[in-house]
């Protein structure tokens, strides 16, 4: 039998493959297998509690349903395509129960955001049987463009606003004016802010550390972690008011017998537990439509705080630093609409400081005749 260059070449390469070690055969895995290996061996190892928990939310309601039976080297980049178009009208979902049942649900059209999720999940799960060497072909998801997520203006308070609210919250408890204190001026996550404890606060430097973070999920309850990365962990430097309202917030709630060896947070419930985050921000949000307020979540009170400091011409760095962001250039990117309105204003600073021959205008030449 005579063979054509062509196959002698393939044939060539492919005993050289096999010598080298380097030749596997397609893996016979399905999507839905290798998840569950993904699961056991990286994200429920590696991942925070409540990013684990989303995850399985992702996979078991829409991701599992469609690609889940299907060997990982026949999920090609039209599939993934297709199942993105699907998630845009409505479909049927699968919806996951504490106790491991399963109920078939309808649902709208997801948002643009929502599916970029699933396809950053769909890539990584991918990566993953890549380097784990359980799949030997293309990342199909790095074929198909990621869903374009139109880029919002952080929503936030300018200074009337500010004000506005100020004069409301002292109505309020000190538990409630605390927490939207400590929000507003020192820029904290929700969880951040659930998460602090007493000695967390040195009234004698003016310092806050925040070094964990409180959150809530439905199986667990009420939990602490750390921060959401290592830049978040810092000390910042905190206002007098605040630490004035903060002493008397522990007096109040010293009072009240809450403040105890075992339990030394700030924020606590009826019971003096450790609060559930949540509460904070929904009595935030009937706060605001009580008073009348414009339309603000309570982490746009840290989106208020850095850009209240950008507005002062405080520089990037600094910002950064109190929002536990891990370079200054993922603050820029947040706050970027923010950043090009102060650079247009330093731009028309400079216009009216050095233009030394401004153009007359019509009633100026009138006037000089």
């Amino acid at each position: 039998m005579t063979f054509t260059p062509f196959v002698k070449e393939s044939v060539a390469k492919f005993i050289t493959e096999v010598e080298k070690g380097n030749f596997s055969q397609p893996s016979k895995i399905t999507f839905e297998e290798f998840v569950k290996k993904w699961l056991k061996n990286y994200a429920e190892v590696e991942l925070a509690p409540k990013t684990l928990s989303r995850y399985k939310d992702l996979l078991y309601a829409r991701i599992l349903p469609a690609f889940g039976d299907k060997r990982l080297e026949k999920i090609k980049p039209m599939d993934i395509l297709e199942f993105y178009q699907s998630l845009r009208k409505d479909h049927k979902y699968v919806r996951l129960f504490k106790d491991g049942r399963r109920k078939e649900g309808k649902s709208g059209k997801l948002s643009e955001q929502t599916i970029r999720h699933h396809h950053r999940l769909i890539s990584a799960i991918f990566q993953k049987a890549i380097k784990w060497n359980v799949f030997t072909g293309e990342n199909p998801a790095l074929h198909v463009d990621a869903p374009k997520v139109e880029k919002k203006k952080a929503a936030c308070y300018d200074l009337d606003q500010i004000k506005m609210l100020l004069k409301v919250l002292k109505k309020e408890e000190f538990k409630n004016q605390a927490a939207v204190m400590i929000a507003l001026t020192c820029g904290m996550r929700l969880g951040e802010v659930a998460g602090l404890e007493w000695q967390d606060i040195n009234f004698e430097d003016g310092i806050i550390e925040i070094r964990q973070s409180a959150q809530y999920l439905s199986d667990r309850g009420v939990f602490t972690k750390t921060t959401k990365n290592e830049s978040s962990k810092r000390k910042i430097s905190a206002n007098k008011a605040l630490l004035d309202l903060l002493k008397a917030y522990q007096k109040d709630q010293q009072s009240k017998g809450f403040l105890c060896t075992d339990n030394t947070r700030l924020f606590v419930s009826w019971k003096g537990e450790p609060i559930v985050p949540n509460e904070i921000s929904r009595w935030f949000t009937g706060f605001i439509r009580e008073n009348k307020l414009p339309k603000l979540t309570f982490h746009g009170l840290r989106h208020t705080s850095a850009t209240f400091l950008i507005s002062q011409g405080m520089d990037i760095q600094t910002i950064a630093g109190r929002l536990g962001h891990s370079t200054s250039v993922t603050t820029q990117n947040i706050y970027s609409h923010f950043l090009k309105s102060k650079d247009q204003e330093a731009a028309d600073l400079l216009d009216k400081a050095f233009t030394l021959d401004k153009p007359k205008t019509e009633k100026a030449k009138r006037d000089a005749k």
